[in-house]
């Protein structure tokens, strides 16, 4: 049988080949190759199926120009459409998707939705304009801080701006290589260290706070009255656990049961792996105060696999990092005014491996063994493990000085 060549004539938008072109049969298959114009500023698309029958092939074809169709409707942006809604259906998922550790997801995640939510009533077209976008980042700068708008530019550029043009919606980042003036950022925390009464203190007035003391019902909105408290108690919890082991607050979000020994008795410790922490080296930390970890005990659930301290709302997932933050620093404002300790403000939770570090040092811990339970630098934390009988010594003469039994020097 004498194949039938499709026409080469030019197609026209939604003009295909598919019914005028001959399937070639070979070895007991039909194949047939067919051409589609599925849109105006698309080049021509040409493909090959097959089946067992001629109409198997074509039918074949026409499924494959359909999922061609439609996924050319869900990537087809226009100017005019909503940058907010740009951000949340291609953005977003280009995050999700990415290969990145948790914590930077997690705080790329947070930045977007800083974007998204300056971005309202923008359509793409008024939002990629030079000062809008930098309208934008001043609004983050003012009510986050000028680092989480240096933050949230970095994925702007990488996410947003990067995606439009592959989407071929604009043609270039208005704001690449420009200077932008988003103000200052604040010292860093951390490197400040509390007293050992002082850490005692605190340590023994959160293990005393009722989560729902205080906590006052809800107004309007989704959340109730217990959402509240879950909020308060896991502020708490995750403080209560960097206090006594000098965790980072991501590495104390991002842990799991599988990372926690000494989840039924015996002394309680957490290994930070490799992927979790800032340093990428992996450590194991023990729990310095046993009343801390019969507390973190309590949450412990039928599923390893979850975060120790999760989201309020959903155990299951990580604690979102702006709710997070906003909890921790509520906590921590209203101790440093129940213990007139001005550093918890200033510092925060940047405070506790400075405090643990210090008290240990002057404890007579030896520095190695210091910097591999705290992990203050990459050049200290040579090791990729701790080993826990190295760290006996250290976990006894901190637990004894928390108990306040220890007659070493303070802390300042």
């Amino acid at each position: 049988m004498a194949t039938r060549k499709a026409s080469s004539a030019k197609l026209t938008v939604g003009e295909d080949t598919i019914t005028r072109a001959n399937p070639r049969l070979r070895d007991g298959v039909y194949w047939l190759d067919w051409s589609a114009r599925i849109a105006e500023d698309r080049p021509v698309v040409h493909r090959r199926s097959k089946g067992r029958t001629q109409g198997q092939a074509r039918a074949r074809a026409r499924a494959t120009l359909a999922a061609l169709k439609r996924e050319d409707e869900r990537h087809r942006w226009k100017p005019s459409a909503s940058m907010s809604d740009y951000i949340g259906q291609v953005s977003r998922p280009a995050i999700e998707n990415a290969d990145l550790r948790p914590s930077s997801r997690s705080r790329y995640l947070g930045a977007l939705q800083w974007l998204a939510d300056a971005f309202k009533g923008h359509t793409i077209a008024s939002a990629t304009h030079f000062r809008a976008l930098e309208d934008v980042l001043k609004t983050i700068a003012t009510e986050h801080s000028p680092e989480s708008a240096h933050q949230a530019r970095s994925v702007l550029s990488k996410y947003v701006l990067s995606q439009l043009i592959r989407d071929e919606v604009i043609t270039a980042s208005p704001i690449r290589g420009q200077q932008l003036d988003l103000g200052k950022s604040d010292p860093v925390r951390g490197g400040r260290a509390l007293s050992r009464d002082q850490w005692r203190a605190v340590v023994n007035h959160w293990l005393a706070l009722d989560p729902a003391e205080g906590v006052a019902p809800p107004k309007r909105g989704m959340y109730t009255l217990a959402d509240r408290i879950a909020v308060r108690r896991n502020a708490l919890d995750i403080s209560l656990l960097q206090a006594t082991t000098g965790l980072r607050v991501s590495e104390a979000a991002g842990i799991t049961w599988l990372d926690v020994s000494g989840r039924g008795e015996g002394r309680m410790t957490v290994t930070v792996t490799a992927n979790l922490s800032k340093t990428h080296r992996a450590r194991t930390v023990p729990v310095l105060d046993e009343r801390v970890a019969e507390r973190i005990r309590a949450r412990e659930g039928d599923d390893p696999t979850v975060p120790v301290i999760g989201s309020p709302a959903k155990p299951e997932k990580i604690w979102e990092q702006r709710q997070r933050a906003r909890a921790i620093a509520e906590l921590y404002v209203q101790t440093a005014e129940a213990l007139d300790i001005e550093l918890l403000v200033t510092a925060r939770s940047h405070v506790w491996r400075a405090t643990l570090n210090t008290i240990a040092m002057n404890l007579g811990v030896p520095a190695d063994v210091r910097s591999a339970s705290f992990g203050h630098t990459q050049d200290e934390n040579r090791q990729s493990y701790t080993d826990l009988t190295d760290l006996t010594p250290m976990t006894d003469a901190m637990s004894a000085a928390l108990e306040g039994t220890h007659t070493g020097t303070d802390a300042n």
